[in-house]
């Protein structure tokens, strides 16, 4: 007497195929790729950006999210990272001023400055130098 619970190795292959292509697929479009094409090196003239002024303050320009992250005339004061979140390439990185952390508004993931994860992939970070009131991101 045949089991009615089972199924041909065939069906079952088949079923396996297609729910496996389907959790790929999924994995693939989650998971994303953390890779971001590499911008090319600009300059912010701190002058006539008033964004910049206070701590906490961000624009987003060139590809990337710059934000002031802390008081002072010097380097350290701002952080640069690629504003295209890594997860499904949305364009909705900020900067998030009470945690001191990029956030991607889309997702809720969160960034270091130095583009680490918390809790989950990293970003591109540029570097960041400061002549004057010019600041040049690379």
């Amino acid at each position: 007497m045949k089991n009615p619970e089972a199924i041909s190795r065939k069906d079952f292959l088949m079923k396996i195929g297609f729910s496996g292509a389907a959790l790929m697929a999924a994995l693939t479009s989650c998971g994303g790729d953390d890779t971001v094409t590499p911008i090319s090196a600009f300059t912010v003239d701190l002058s006539t950006t008033t964004a910049l002024n206070n701590v906490g303050g961000y624009i987003k320009t060139n590809g990337v999210v710059l934000a002031r992250i802390a008081a002072g005339s010097t380097s350290a004061a701002f952080a640069a990272i690629a504003r295209t979140c890594p997860h499904e390439k949305k364009d909705q990185i900020i900067y998030n001023s009470s945690k001191g952390q990029f956030q991607c508004m889309a997702h809720d993931w969160y960034f270091k400055t130095n583009g680490t994860g918390v809790g989950n992939g990293s970003i591109t970070a540029y570097t960041v130098s400061l002549s004057g009131t010019t600041l040049s991101i690379s």
